[in-house]
């Protein structure tokens, strides 16, 4: 039997709500997923430093000569190039780079946040998304775009990535594994 006009009104009216909650919810979710992108990031630089404190002196002294300054610095400099600026500090470019890093961090959260809320656990998308971060970015893009390619650096430049990576995602997973228990990201 087919519906009346105000049963057909009413279906409408739930599926707009349905669909209004639900993107409020995504972007809530989304939202979240940035923060601990950001947060995650942060913990990824601190197991790169504990990382870089117990690497060879012989393979910090190579890295030096292949991209003196460091990965921010070079992104840095390339960037305001890119723009027109060729008078950039040292200091003004790492600051560039590390807007980069952070803004990378906070879109891989995000993704993180997106798998999270569908398709796998909390700490399973981290992880992934630490491990896509350090091939897709660390060894494709920066070095498409920034940086020596991946095989002029030393491995302990690669394995110092695969820590800081593993920092990163088990971080994001437990954020958000938590943010979900705390019932602020959607399952």
């Amino acid at each position: 039997m087919p519906l009346n006009r105000v049963e057909t009104q009413r279906l409408q009216e739930r599926q707009r709500s349905v669909n209004s909650n639900s993107s409020r919810s995504a972007m809530r979710d989304l939202a979240i997923g940035a923060a601990v992108g950001y947060c995650s990031s942060r913990a990824m630089d601190q197991a790169t430093s504990w990382y870089l404190e117990r690497q060879s002196e012989a393979s910090k002294q190579r890295e030096e000569e292949i991209a003196g300054g460091g990965t921010p610095e070079l992104i840095g400099k390339k960037l305001a190039r890119l723009v027109g600026r060729d008078d950039v500090t040292d200091e003004a470019a790492i600051r560039i780079g590390s807007v980069v890093h952070r803004s990378l961090g906070m879109a891989f959260g995000m993704a993180a946040a997106a798998l999270a809320r569908k398709v796998v656990r909390p700490l399973t998308a981290g992880i992934a998304t630490g491990a896509a971060a350090f091939v897709v970015v660390d060894e494709a893009f920066l070095s498409a775009l920034f940086t020596p390619p991946p095989w002029a650096y030393p491995f302990e430049r690669h394995l110092r990535g695969v820590v800081g990576h593993l920092g990163y995602g088990v971080t994001a997973g437990a954020m958000l594994s938590a943010a979900r228990w705390l019932g602020a990201v959607s399952r």
